[in-house]
């Protein structure tokens, strides 16, 4: 049943209505009227494994998306085929990766986030929102679950910034042809005989897309963690978060203000790099500000 999914992301592509076409006799108008100037095929995780065999091998035999955003997973992806591909990999992606880069080119980006977890402190907050709604119960009540892993668990890098300006800059590359920016990869000290990123005297990883949370930071944060005993499988997944004492805090921002204007400076070189949106830097910003 599985090898039927390809046809079946397929089938339902081609169902979207493009600019200037109408439905034929009998067909079913599934945008109800509106019309898609621009189909991105999208997948996180093991869905981004079946999306990266998707654009290898099926996708060219029948084109029908414009782009693709595999982000948290996937292998190498084609770069011959006229089919832009972005892919967005937070530190936790890169343990298995690491060994085998895929170059930048004319059709493929690869965007690597530092300090970031495959499944972070976002994501969990907002996965305990869903569960809540589920149950009729507040909001307000949104809390990240204790998996027992063996450090404190979701990174509060956040991943989804970089995604977002990514999206952007893959809709400009499909419908003008403005090439996203490309960015630096995490920094490896050794592959073999298991893979060690480079990290700073915290340990925080080096390289990569460093947002403030990660340059200017208050907190070790990364995209590592294993399960205690009887802790969750998954915990590899999840990044840990371990804030500074109160006595390197003070050493590394002696005050407050100037804690806040490094934090500034961080925010404007990502934003004019291309790595996050306004609202993201002035959110940034404030959050900084009142911390």
């Amino acid at each position: 049943r599985d090898g039927l999914s390809y046809d079946v992301f397929s089938a339902v592509a081609k169902a979207v209505l493009r600019a200037g076409e109408h439905p034929a006799s009998g067909q079913i108008d599934i945008l109800r009227g509106l019309r898609a100037e621009t189909l991105i095929a999208t997948g996180h995780s093991q869905s981004a494994g079946r999306l990266a065999t998707y654009f290898n091998n099926i996708h060219p035999l029948d084109p029908v998306f414009d782009g693709g955003m595999v982000h948290g997973g996937g292998g190498r992806l084609r770069d011959d085929q006229e089919v832009r591909l972005f892919k967005v990999m937070a530190e936790t992606d890169i343990r298995r990766r690491a060994a085998d880069p895929q170059p930048d080119t004319n059709y493929f980006r690869q965007w690597e986030v530092a300090g970031t977890a495959h499944a972070d402190y976002d994501f969990e907050v907002e996965y305990s929102r869903m569960r809540l709604l589920a149950d009729g119960q507040p909001l307000a009540q949104a809390a990240p679950r204790n998996p027992g892993c063996a450090l404190p668990t979701h990174s509060r890098v956040p991943f989804r910034n970089v995604l977002n300006a990514a999206y952007e800059h893959l809709v400009r590359w499909v419908e003008d042809g403005t090439e996203p920016p490309t960015a630096p990869r995490l920094r490896v000290a050794r592959l073999l005989p298991d893979l060690e990123l480079a990290r700073d005297e915290h340990g925080n990883v080096l390289g990569g897309i460093r947002l403030a949370a990660h340059a200017v930071p208050t907190a070790n944060n990364t995209g590592m963690n294993n399960p205690a005993d009887g802790g969750s499988r998954f915990c590899g997944l999840y990044g840990s978060h371990e804030p500074f004492e109160a006595a390197t805090l003070q050493r590394l921002y002696p005050t407050h203000a100037g804690y806040v204007k490094a934090v500034r400076e961080i925010v404007g070189q990502n934003l004019a790099d291309g790595y996050i949106l306004p609202y993201a830097a002035a959110r940034t910003i404030q959050a900084a500000e009142v911390a």
